[in-house]
């Protein structure tokens, strides 16, 4: 699966029915995708094309209104091919911008397919914590996800990290898997397994636990996992 080239995409002087065959085709496989209800990376692709787009648009926009009233006030007699130089940018900013808009709205309900199906498995995913405290020094802990199509309840450890990113500061969030339990071998309920977890654990000191509950048996690398770590990342940086 390539990830589209949005600078090649939008360059001047790009063969634009060539451009619009490439992100048809690319549109067309995250159709297919949220279709199977695999969420991610489509999702996230067709996020910041729009984003990328919108930049592209806004700058160019304002780029032409300013090539236009520079042509228009400007009398131009000196040589026919400064004319001819000027109309050949004025038309390829005129099929850029053309390209663009096409973009956004063939990206659009795409994106808001995408979104319906994010809401909905937010919606259907619950997040409770079991520890005594609520976050832990050096930002780890403990949650759990139930795989429910492979039948199996997952235990990661997670880290909360810095990064940064075009001079501005966030938090991601860091999960290794360290234990993945068959649900036909659970004798007693998760809350409980995982309380014993932690009175034993030697890894961290009162380590937070938290719990998630679904019955969504949706794709679990490409959607549960990926929405869950979002929500865990959400609760903890409020």
């Amino acid at each position: 699966m390539t990830t589209l080239d949005i600078k090649k995409l939008t360059s001047c002087g790009s063969d634009w029915e060539t451009n619009q065959y490439a992100l048809l085709n690319k549109v067309k496989e995250w159709v297919d995708n949220f279709h199977k209800y695999k969420l991610f990376p489509s999702i996230e692709d067709s996020i910041q094309l729009n984003l990328a787009l919108e930049d592209i648009l806004r700058d160019n926009i304002e780029c032409k209104l300013w090539f236009d009233n520079e042509i228009k006030t400007r009398q131009i007699n000196e040589r026919f091919v400064v004319y001819e130089k000027a109309h050949s940018i004025g038309n390829q900013l005129e099929k850029l911008l053309n390209f663009i808009e096409w973009a956004l709205k063939l990206n659009r309900p795409v994106l808001d397919e995408g979104r319906i199906i994010k809401n909905f498995v937010e919606e259907n995913l619950s997040l409770k914590r079991i520890s005594t405290i609520e976050r832990n020094y050096h930002g780890k802990g403990y949650f759990t996800l139930p795989d429910n199509k492979n039948e199996t309840v997952n235990v990661y450890l997670y880290e909360i990290v810095w990064d940064w990113s075009q001079e501005n500061l966030y938090q991601r969030i860091c999960s290794n898997l360290i234990n993945s339990i068959p649900m036909s071998s659970l004798t007693k309920p998760i809350e409980e397994l995982m309380t014993e977890f932690i009175n034993d654990s030697q890894d961290l000191h009162e380590p937070v636990v938290f719990l998630f509950e679904t019955e969504l048996d949706f794709p679990y690398e490409e959607t549960i996992f990926p929405i869950a770590e979002e929500k865990l990342l959400k609760y903890l940086s409020c």
